[in-house]
């Protein structure tokens, strides 16, 4: 007996109905929220493939650690840190590195960019050497050599060779009136070595050897902005909390995710964003859902009051068609799940949809996505199926 409301129910959802029109309704509905669910899961799986692209993308072009001052700009006793690193046998290698922006100017054409210098153990943290369109990294042992942003250098034309420079300008610190030009800028000449291509953020980068952002910012040879750590291994954590145990509150200690915390949060606010928007549609989708369970009253009118004649109440005939809704949604969301997955993995299998001519859409198979996907939709043609049933009514 207990069991009776889902077995009737049941029964409803598979019998013959008394018209053509209220089966064409209820499969529209089950459809609806199966598209509705397959969409979700596949935008839900996109949004985590483009997460764990861009993480791997940081383990490429970041550090495993990065150590910036908490105050000012320039690193406080460097030889404590060099020391302190040289000796933790979970540093693999480190950098010292200069960060600033800079005026450039090559045969009439002007360009603000980002001038990065760094030390001779730079490629063994960062593998940017991978990374070039043409050319080389800059020799550590010059004066005069820079790797230019695959776009900066287009936009200024500048060929790789020894022949032509480019002008690099830094503003001076100081106070009073400017009688001329060299007293408002220190200058520099360098050569483009080579031209790289990493993402949107990198293209306006110049990489230069370290003594020469020093020269530019009129710093000391033992200065640096920050240094960047490549640990021995992939579980950083550990190294993290033991360098803030050793450096103290002096000291920033970034891994790669808090490196990026702007950009990986921008993305899950579009993420949520998006969920929102499929929240809509599955209550839009769900108006089926109301409509099938009203139809599906009307035609059972007959034998309905066939049951109530038979001691069957009230409550139990609502309760009856609310399992016949939730029946006709889960059917719909499992439907919708395996067709989401079933796609997702032809993606990732296949990549029938490319995100450009060299790379398909990322796709992510994450458990969290199914959760979330099942819980909203269930939670949502629960509450659309329990507000359906209560409009039984046979006065």
């Amino acid at each position: 007996m207990k069991n009776l409301s889902l077995h009737i129910a049941f029964r409803y959802f598979i019998s013959k109905k008394s018209t053509q029109a209220v089966s064409i309704i209820m499969y529209t509905s089950l459809i609806a929220i199966a598209i509705a669910t397959c969409a979700m899961f596949v935008i839900l799986s996109v949004f985590s493939g483009l997460e764990h692209f861009n993480i791997k993308f940081f383990s490429d072009v970041n550090p495993s650690l990065k150590i910036s001052p908490a105050s000012g700009k320039t690193l406080n006793n460097i030889e404590k840190l060099n020391k302190i690193l040289s000796t933790n046998p979970k540093v693999k290698s480190f950098t010292k590195v200069i960060e600033e922006k800079v005026y450039v100017h090559y045969n009439n054409k002007d360009e603000i960019a980002y001038l990065k210098g760094v030390d001779e153990n730079f490629l063994n943290v960062i593998k940017l050497d991978t990374c070039f369109q043409a050319g080389k990294f800059p020799s550590s042992a010059s004066d005069n050599e820079a790797a230019f942003g695959n776009a900066l250098a287009y936009r200024l034309g500048l060929p790789i060779n020894d022949q032509e420079t480019a002008s690099l300008y830094m503003p001076k610190p100081g106070k009073g009136l400017l009688k001329n030009t060299d007293e408002a800028f220190e200058t520099t000449q360098v050569h483009m070595t080579g031209v790289f291509a990493l993402n949107d953020q990198y293209e306006n980068y110049i990489f230069v050897p370290l003594q020469v952002s020093q020269k530019l910012l009129n710093l000391s040879n033992n200065s640096a902005f920050s240094i960047e750590i490549k640990a021995q291994d992939k579980d950083i954590s550990l190294l993290q909390e033991q360098l803030k145990k050793d450096l103290g509150t002096d000291y920033i200690i970034l891994n790669r995710q808090e490196q990026d915390a702007s950009f990986l949060k921008m993305m899950k606010i579009e993420q949520l964003f998006i969920y929102l928007i499929f929240i809509l549609v599955i209550i839009i989708a769900s108006f089926n859902l109301a409509g099938a369970i009203i139809i599906i009253i009307l035609d059972k009118k007959n034998q309905s009051r066939s049951l109530i004649s038979m001691g069957y109440t009230i409550q139990k005939l609502k309760n009856m068609f609310f399992v016949t809704g939730l029946i006709i949604a889960v059917f719909g969301v499992l439907i919708g799940i395996i067709l989401g997955t079933l796609l997702t993995w032809v993606q990732s299998h296949f990549h029938l949809v490319m995100a450009n001519a060299y790379m398909p859409f990322p796709i992510h198979f994450e458990f969290y996505n199914y959760v979330v996907v099942l819980g909203t939709t269930i939670v949502i043609s629960t509450l659309v199926s329990y507000l359906s049933s209560r409009r039984l009514n046979f006065n």
